[in-house]
């Protein structure tokens, strides 16, 4: 607490004053859903945790970027064309909705011995060689966070099933993957659909384990991009944004200003077909303007 309060009290003293509509898109949470009771089954039932307050998060010193660092993410095990396009895709909003250059590196390959096992759909890496020794040496120095993304299926132990992916809170890095985003991998034929849906897809668990790297925790409050997921079809009736508290969050550690955030990522949804999106997010921003 004594670091936050340092830090209002270097604000005032410099004559700053505060933002109404950062206060507002903070606090009001008009067309935001309050959770209820977790159904059974989900991540809500299946883990218990503490809701994550906004003092507690800053007393827990998060990640925070310095001035000319870089999100980095490194491409690993081969990509279709469209895959390809999906994780271009996805860099392009990282940037957006963290308000920090992206940057993909070259690619790297997956491990050829251990590391994996073997399920009845196909082949599965373990996070942990993503996370303990891939990701440390590929790291750039200028890297706020390095992030694994591929296309091979994930778990993290073998008391898990499968995980969409897995970021260390304190190590700065953080891996996904697709796989599961694409009907090929049910074995079912594209649709017209699909790749908007994949797109999407894509998009949720990238801020969210991003998320994760800067220290935020699951929301246990609303819906919201940072609630915790057990499996495709929970994590797909979550909203592709941040509630007013997360969102709170994320803006004292970046310091963007919300209305052109939500204006860039409007665009975004716009260009790229995620129409519902960009309908929810013009409806805030019309909110948050004229809010007295």
């Amino acid at each position: 607490m004594r670091r936050f309060l340092l830090l209002v009290l270097a604000a005032l003293a410099c004559g700053n004053e505060p933002d109404p509509r950062l206060a507002f898109a903070t606090s009001d949470d008009g067309g935001f859903e309050r959770l209820g009771p977790p159904a059974p089954r989900s991540w809500r039932a299946s883990f218990k945790e503490r809701p994550q307050g906004f003092d507690a998060y800053v007393r827990s010193d998060p990640v925070r970027a310095r001035p000319g660092e870089i999100l980095a993410l490194l491409p690993v095990g081969p990509f279709t064309e469209k895959q390809r396009a999906i994780l271009d895709r996805t860099a392009e909003f990282a940037a957006l909705w963290f308000d920090l250059p992206v940057r993909t590196l070259e690619a790297a390959e997956l491990p050829e011995k251990g590391w994996h096992r073997e399920r009845s759909w196909g082949r599965q890496y373990q996070t942990g060689w993503f996370l303990d020794r891939l990701l440390p040496d590929r790291r750039p120095k200028e890297a706020v966070c390095t992030f694994a993304v591929t296309m091979a299926d994930l778990y993290p132990d073998d008391d898990w099933n499968y995980v969409f992916g897995e970021a260390s809170l304190t190590d700065r890095v953080g891996v996904w993957s697709f796989a599961r985003y694409f009907p090929a991998f049910w074995g079912r034929k594209e649709a017209e659909d699909s790749g908007v849906q994949a797109l999407r897809r894509a998009l949720q668990v990238v801020v969210h384990e991003m998320g994760h790297a800067f220290g935020i925790e699951h929301c246990l409050k609303y819906a919201c991009t940072m609630n915790g997921s057990n499996s495709l079809e929970e994590s797909d009736t979550q909203p592709l944004r941040l509630c007013p508290p997360c969102l709170r969050k994320l803006q004292w550690n970046r310091g963007f200003d919300v209305v052109e955030r939500y204006e860039r990522l409007a665009a975004f949804h716009r260009a790229n077909g995620l129409l519902p999106e960009a309908e929810w997010v013009g409806k805030r921003l019309e909110r948050i303007r004229t809010a007295k």
